[in-house]
């Protein structure tokens, strides 16, 4: 399968808004410092986004998504996508990686739409970074010294022994919550690619065993590029260095996960709406479908 094979019609882009996070401070998250501060961070966590943890997460998450689809399939058509199975699976599946209990998941929801999102004011968006910045400074806490292999006890772990301190381990934190959560584009951005394409979809029911490099491609060019994304100024000549996110293996294990689930076991989905009709977020620094409509 060629890159041109899924690359030759382009996303739609109605509109790009610009990032403005002016109310949310994440200082001593790890995309902000230099090295080696950069270094120090991301190693305080690297464990939580190996492939062998990714992999440990893999069943659970295959199990989470199969009941959301069964609960969408016994709903019966038509049904939001986004609502009833992408957006949902994305939150389970980086909750379950940070080590957020699922009583708290919806609140985590909540917290991040309002503070990726332009259009509440940066009042609103300060508000829900210090409530999600406590929240997680108190799981932190509770989990100093702890042995746990999520993100959270890596983090109490790493506070407990001097390496970062607490106000790196709760920006962090908050910048590895947002960003699991952006996966939910990625599924939104790749199901709409698949549902306009229907030639596609059909192509990787009939031959699975292209999926994998389907998938590399489809997530290749779903990159945040319609947002203006975070200003960088270099005050000197600089050389850059590479840069991997930490999060990339979880992302690629949800998109395998919904297309094996979404292709399989709805074989007849489609869009329920022209593809014209369906509706992308505005003033977020992400663009996906708010609702992705369909029916099978």
């Amino acid at each position: 399968m060629s890159e041109e094979t899924i690359a030759e019609t382009p996303p739609p882009a109605p509109g790009r808004p610009a990032l403005d996070l002016s109310g949310a401070d994440f200082r001593g998250a790890v995309g902000f410092p230099d090295p080696p501060d950069r270094i120090r961070l991301h190693r305080s966590v690297a464990a939580a986004f190996t492939a062998r943890a990714v992999e440990r997460v893999r069943e659970r998450s295959r199990r989470m998504l199969a009941e959301l689809v069964d609960e969408m399939l016994q709903d019966g058509p038509p049904a939001d996508l986004t609502e009833s199975v992408l957006s949902p699976f994305a939150l389970a599946v980086i909750c379950e990686l940070m080590g957020v209990p699922a009583a708290d998941r919806q609140g985590m929801h909540t917290w991040t739409r309002l503070i990726v999102s332009s259009s509440h004011g940066a009042e609103v968006t300060e508000r829900a970074k210090k409530e999600m910045g406590a929240y997680f400074s108190d799981l932190i806490g509770l989990r100093e010294g702890g042995t746990g292999e999520d993100v959270t006890s890596l983090l109490g772990a790493a506070v407990g022994r001097g390496e970062i301190t607490r106000e790196e381990a709760v920006g962090l934190a908050v910048l590895l919550q947002i960003g699991g959560e952006a996966a939910t584009s990625h599924g939104g951005r790749m199901f709409y690619d698949l549902l306009t394409r229907p030639e596609l979809a059909d192509r990787l029911r009939a031959e699975p065993e292209i999926r994998p490099r389907a998938i590399d491609e489809l997530l290749h060019r779903l990159p945040h590029h319609d947002a203006v994304g975070l200003s960088r100024i270099a005050p000197e000549r600089t050389d850059l260095g590479p840069h991997y996110c930490p999060g990339g293996m979880l992302a690629r294990l949800e998109a395998e996960l919904l297309v094996d689930a979404l292709l399989d076991g709805v074989p007849g989905l489609r869009l329920a709406v022209p593809a014209a009709e369906v509706p992308f977020r505005r003033g977020t620094p992400v663009r996906d479908p708010e609702a992705l409509p369909v029916t099978w």
